[in-house]
This record gives C-alpha cells, structure tokens and sequence, in this order.
C-alpha cells in the first residue's frame, strides 16, 4: 500500500474517532453556528473541487502519454486526496452533523437532509471501495516502468475515471438538496 493510501486511512479512522466522540456529546456548538455552517461550505469546496481537478488533471496527464507524466500525476492525485479530499469529508460530515443536530434534529429529520446525507454518503463509499482502491493500483502500476505502462494501467485508470464521475456526481446533486432544501 502506498504512503499516502495509508494517510487516507488514518484519515478516516480520525473522522470516525471524531465524529463519534462529538456524537456521544450530541454535537455541542463549541463556536457558534455560522463557524460550523463556514466550514462545512469550506468542506465541500475543498471535497468537490479537488475531484473535479483531479479527474481533469488525470485526463490531461493520459492525454499527454508520458509515463513519467502519468507516474507522477497518479501519485499527486492521491496526494490530493490527503491534502483536500480527506479534510473536506472531515469538515462536511464534522459541520454537517452538528449543523444538523442544532438546527434540524439531525440528518434523518427532513426528507432533503437525510437525501444530501445520503448521496453523500453514497459517494464516500464509492471513494473507499473503489476510487482509493484504483488510485493506489495505478501508482503501483507506474513504479519502476520507464518504456511504457502496461495495459493494466489504462484499464484501471478508465475505471478510476467512471467511479470518479459517479462520486463528484453523488455530491454535487447532495449539495443540490441541501442548498434548495427540496422537499421529498
């Protein structure tokens, strides 16, 4: 497992560790509520924005066909997960819970929360079971290869582009709901 796949997973036992401690204290407001609503809007640009990027940053790198392009474009965007993905997710789900706890009565409250929540949530498993998955493949995948990168890569890079799709889609329609309030 790369280095930054395994950041990625710290990452994510730190948000459980976080969000359940907060949780077992019915997410106080420690600052006060615009503090928690910045942030979680902060989080979400940071999450979305970085898929966006990264998927284009991918395309480009594939485009340009140089292996050393491509090394090094694979093992940034995973980077980029630990620098902007991994907080995001923390500051969306760490903001939105306890905006949603002080304000709503908790994410399953109203149709449009529990429908954001659950898109999102559908898109963090996406990002675990595939996407991190795949991005860790391909930096493997473009290790030690100097002549060319082999077919595999390109077969896990096209399935890293269509589960990269449905998870920055996922989101987008949750942030969607949660900014229209859509009744459901």
């Amino acid at each position: 497992m790369h280095r930054s796949t395994r950041w990625l997973m710290g990452e994510i036992v730190f948000l459980v560790v976080v969000a359940s401690t907060l949780g077992s204290f019915s997410y106080p407001l420690i600052v006060a509520y615009d503090w928690y609503l910045f942030l979680h809007l902060f989080g979400v640009v940071l999450f979305v924005g970085n898929m966006v990027v990264t998927g284009a940053w991918m395309f480009l790198a594939e485009r340009n066909g140089e292996t050393s392009v491509l090394r090094f474009a694979s093992r940034v965007v995973n980077w980029a997960d630990v620098a902007f993905t991994a907080p995001g997710v923390i500051l969306i789900v760490i903001g939105g819970l306890t905006i949603s706890n002080n304000r709503w009565g908790g994410p399953l409250a109203t149709g449009w929360l529990m429908a954001g929540a659950t898109l999102f949530l559908a898109s963090g498993v996406v990002w675990i079971a595939f996407l991190i998955r795949y991005q860790d493949r391909m930096i493997r995948l473009t290790e030690g290869s100097e002549a060319g990168l082999p077919k595999e890569f390109y077969s896990v890079l096209h399935k890293w582009y269509f589960w990269g799709a449905v998870a920055t889609i996922l989101p987008i329609a949750a942030s969607i709901f949660m900014v229209v309030k859509l009744s459901i």
